[in-house]
């Protein structure tokens, strides 16, 4: 069996749309869906409750995502185990490609290849998402997470509970070597974009500032991501059509920099940047059809 935890605050407009996915093209039987709503005030369990087995509904107070993964932890049986956010879209048959992987000697963690959809986004979401899907850390397949990951019993041994940081993702990537970690190129899952800049630079406000506290939390880990200028510019070499895009994409990291030290210098570690344009409204909402 497969176990699933979902980490969801809020997401009355999406969780409809992940559950949907996920419980496509896979035998249910082999299943099991841990929905965490921790402090949502909006319809998220009711949404969610609506699919039955093998989905289970978890509500708790906290409005924190790491409480919602420690807790799906302490209910979930099975390995491989994946932990994926509300907003994103994958299928079952991808899910059961990423355990495979799992399967293999050595291949501790996994996920599947991202897809970023940007079909409500306008021409400057684009052109950043131009240049940072062609970096070395996304087009060599070392990015584990942004969404998705997934761990084999032995790999979640690796680590006790999730450490109270907002960068759950870049910690277990960081538990691995490369060689341990394995993005799954024949499947994907995707994201949806901001549809503005502003809320771009807000949801990568945050990425910076999680990754700049796991580090200063966990010294010893190996920053793992190139996204230095250097290797931007030698993705311009090679791309000189991108130079355009280039600008935008600079802009975004002088940004994001600037903000995260904002929120370093005034010790705001609660505030959490959201981008609700990327979460629209599900039409139609299922339940027990599902099963």
């Amino acid at each position: 069996m497969i176990s699933v935890i979902i980490p969801a605050y809020n997401e009355e407009n999406v969780i409809a749309r992940c559950l949907d996915g996920i419980l496509g093209g896979i035998n249910h039987s082999d299943l099991e869906v841990i929905v965490v709503c921790n402090g949502c005030i909006d319809k998220t369990a009711e949404i969610a409750g609506q699919y039955g087995p093998p989905v289970k509904v978890i509500s708790i107070q906290q409005p924190s995502k790491i409480a919602a993964l420690n807790t799906g932890d302490t209910v979930a049986t099975s390995f491989p185990r994946f932990y994926i956010d509300a907003d994103v879209e994958i299928s079952g048959d991808s899910i059961k490609k990423v355990a495979k992987q799992l399967e293999n000697p050595g291949v501790l963690a996994a996920a599947p290849a991202l897809s970023v959809n940007l079909s409500r986004s306008n021409w400057a979401v684009k052109s950043f998402y131009a240049v940072w899907t062609s970096l070395p850390y996304f087009s060599r397949g070392d990015m584990i997470g942004s969404g998705v990951y997934a761990v084999s019993e032995e790999g979640r041994r690796r680590f006790d509970t999730f450490p109270d940081i907002i960068a759950d993702d870049a910690f277990v990537r960081l538990l691995f070597t490369r060689e341990e970690r394995k993005t799954v190129p024949e499947c994907q899952f995707e994201i949806h974009a901001p549809a503005t800049l502003n809320n771009l630079v807000k949801i990568k406000t945050r990425s910076r500032f999680g990754r700049t506290i796991l580090h200063k939390q966990f010294p010893s880990f190996q920053q793992g991501q190139d996204t230095s200028f250097l290797s931007v510019f030698s993705v311009l070499a090679k791309k000189p059509f991108l130079l355009p895009a280039m600008a935008i994409y600079l802009y975004v990291q002088m940004q994001t920099k600037k903000n995260t030290l904002r929120k370093l210098a005034s010790a705001d570690f609660k505030t959490w940047e959201r981008d609700e344009s990327s979460r629209l409204p599900t039409s139609n909402i299922r339940g027990n059809d599902h099963g």
